[in-house]
């Protein structure tokens, strides 16, 4: 099966034009296939941080209800109310971006300001599983950082790998297929001229004679 050839017209300066086109093509599609091993590479490495940090945070909740299990053994529910009130503190989350080849992705920063208290009233379980709830909320928004990332950069690995397999695939085999029909074209032509160009010499030669 012969491959498919593009719609144009049979001159030289249309078979110049493949040419320069096909050089273009070529280059674009190995900025393309760059770009996707880059991007692939950030998705993997994000997946895979995104897998280990839900793990952890699973286990980081365990131990903060454990903590927090060991505290109401030791205290009421209103002291653990308390303490909660006492300690309550102002969190900002500012919101920003980086580019990771071309592709802007979520980048998050926490800032807290705790009020102080008096830790000497209140059990040192309590005190800990407060810290260990703090260090979820930063691994969750971290995770929402992560899987935000994945969403967008999966999203334009998938465009990219589109580009790149019709440029693979179809584009420049297609370029490349009427570059040699044209080619062949023009040889065809040129031996035919050739030959023509010969009998007419050896008609004008004969009629010297």
């Amino acid at each position: 099966m012969s491959q498919e050839t593009l719609k144009v017209r049979p001159t030289k300066i249309e078979l110049i034009r493949l040419k320069s086109r096909i050089k273009v093509a070529k280059r674009l599609h190995k900025v393309l296939k760059d770009r996707l091993i880059i991007l692939s590479q950030e998705l993997i490495s994000l997946i895979r941080e995104g897998m280990s940090l839900r793990s952890e945070i699973h286990s980081k909740i365990t131990r903060c209800e454990e903590l927090l299990a060991d505290s109401l053994m030791l205290t009421s529910p209103l002291i653990v109310k308390s303490f909660s009130r006492a300690r309550g503190e102002e969190t900002e989350v500012v919101i920003g971006t980086r580019v990771v080849a071309g592709v802007k992705v979520p980048v998050t920063e926490v800032s807290r300001r705790e009020r102080s208290y008096d830790p000497s009233i209140y059990p040192l379980t309590l005190i800990e599983a407060g810290k260990c709830y703090d260090e979820v909320m930063k691994d969750v928004l971290r995770l929402a950082e992560i899987e935000e990332s994945i969403l967008l950069i999966g999203r334009e690995v998938s465009k990219v790998r589109r580009r790149v397999n019709a440029l693979e695939n179809i584009l420049i085999p297609r370029i490349e297929a009427t570059i040699k029909v044209l080619t062949m074209k023009f040889e065809e032509r040129e031996r035919e001229d050739k030959t023509r160009m010969k009998k007419v010499k050896q008609m004008l030669e004969k009629r010297r004679r």
